[in-house]
């Protein structure tokens, strides 16, 4: 069966999945209908279910403990779904979502459409990212979804940049419903789209497949290529110049297509291939990534984002920027675990000094970015601070200065261990009692969250049992 192509999501949609009440889970994809949504409209999932197609994040790796490039604070993933469990996220609720074949009831498109994809959230999360990930030209319908089906890369991603994650969790929260407009790449015939939902403070992600049919030829319309080598020429505080390279063998392409942290920001003529963004502000982030649009108006796949980051306030003359969100990640009666964001500056970073107490107490490599304080007093309290080093001598001003109180000497249960509990501190290697048994942590942290209990699925790559 397939169901015709809607430009945009409805009221009556919204409206609909509004109605569908409190969960057991946290999500889906609604518009176009997912396998797991038309399941719950069939009556074969429940409502938690339909929302709780949750398994580890950073598809397509298949292995666990595996930290954000883009925010290392991020909790480390666990283990993402195995080839032929994808579309069930390996949750056993819904196994039937993974059985192979061409009966799935799909939504109608067209290569270089674009695909208005709307997800409710019923138990909100705070997001670092979502991935959309289509199968591949050549893929094989009446084989189980696997890696080897799937392109290796998203073709389309949308980020929240936001860091670390602690520090902003309400603005990492999106709102209900959210709806991405994706350009589809150019495929025809049946084709699965997987839209992967990446979770900040947690190990997991929440897995929905839709089923496309691609259809037509567009009346002989020919799709333009994709333009390719998108990349920063010159950065500084108030511009990002970009250059990208014209795609050979292409339809002819009346204009190329700038788009910025998600939404469009301008159209170039095709017979320039680079742009200055001047209404950039100082040491922030931003995405980018260009399309070509052709003289019929359809626009060609996305290419892959690129991520740049402003200079300081003074650009190539200006000092490094403060390291930021200077924070604890965990304390004991004799020691502190530091970690800082990085420093933005226009030459190489070589250096972070720590203070305490207004005095350095010491120097780590550029690249480093967290400090172990030891021999400390417990019951006691100590003032950091750390400032950044640059390769041309240049030193930043302080970071925000960080009141840290160790722990008392006696904060156990009588076994020399502290009990685990939610909002308490835990640096790596410290132990802890739970459930009965002693607890290792392999990655200091701060619980904000129950799921991170030991023995979980969240906190497989926080703790491990000794005893």
């Amino acid at each position: 069966m397939t169901v015709k192509n809607l430009n945009a999501v409805t009221n009556e949609q919204i409206k609909q999945d509004n109605d569908i009440g409190p969960p057991a889970g946290h999500g889906h994809i609604s518009s176009p209908g997912s396998r797991a949504y038309f399941a719950w409209q069939a009556g074969e999932l429940d409502t938690g279910a339909l929302n709780q197609r949750e398994s580890g994040k950073f598809f397509p790796l298949n292995i666990s403990g595996v930290g954000d490039s883009f925010a290392p604070d991020d909790v480390a993933n666990a283990l993402p779904p195995p080839d032929g469990k994808i579309a069930s996220a390996n949750q056993p609720t819904g196994q039937m979502l993974d059985k192979p074949g061409r009966h799935w009831k799909k939504y109608e498109v067209r290569s270089g459409d674009t695909l208005d994809v709307m997800w409710n959230f019923t138990a909100n999360h705070v997001t670092r990212r979502w991935n959309y990930f289509l199968t591949k030209e050549d893929w094989n319908p009446d084989l189980p979804l696997s890696r080897a089906q799937f392109e290796s890369e998203p073709f389309y991603t949308v980020q929240l940049n936001l860091k670390p994650f602690w520090s902003h969790t309400d603005a990492l929260k999106p709102p209900s419903p959210t709806v991405h407009a994706i350009s589809l790449p150019k495929r025809s015939g049946y084709h699965v789209l997987l839209g992967v939902w990446e979770v900040a403070d947690t190990a997991n992600a929440f897995y929905q497949v839709v089923d496309l049919d691609f259809v037509g030829d567009q009346g002989g319309v020919v799709l333009p290529s994709t333009p390719t080598g998108l990349r920063a020429h010159k950065v500084t505080d108030k511009s990002v110049e970009l250059t990208w390279i014209a795609p050979s063998n292409s339809a002819p392409i009346a204009s190329y297509r700038i788009t910025r942290n998600g939404t469009t920001t301008v159209d170039i003529e095709a017979s320039n291939l680079s742009w200055t963004d001047n209404s950039v502000s100082s040491e922030t982030i931003y995405n980018y990534f260009i399309s070509a649009v052709g003289e019929t108006g359809h626009l060609s796949a996305p290419s892959r984002a690129i991520q740049v980051t402003t200079l300081p306030e003074g650009g190539e003359d200006a000092p490094p920027a403060a390291p930021v969100n200077l924070h604890s990640m965990g304390e004991t009666s004799h020691s502190v675990s530091l970690m800082w964001g990085s420093s933005i500056s226009s030459a190489p970073v070589i250096k972070y000094m720590i203070y305490r107490e207004g005095e350095e107490i010491q120097q780590v490599v550029g690249n480093q970015t967290s400090f172990k304080d030891s021999g400390l007093t417990p019951s006691s309290e100590y003032r950091y601070f750390v400032a950044a080093l640059d390769q041309t001598g240049k030193l930043s001003v302080p970071s925000n200065v960080l009141l840290v109180r160790t722990k008392a000497q006696d904060n156990n249960d009588g076994t020399g261990d502290r009990s685990w509990k939610v909002g308490e501190s835990y640096a790596t290697n410290e132990r802890a009692r739970h459930n009965g048994k002693v607890w290792r942590c392999i990655q200091g942290h701060t619980v904000y969250t129950s799921d991170w209990e030991p023995g979980t699925p969240g906190g497989l790559t926080l703790w491990e049992v000794l005893s």
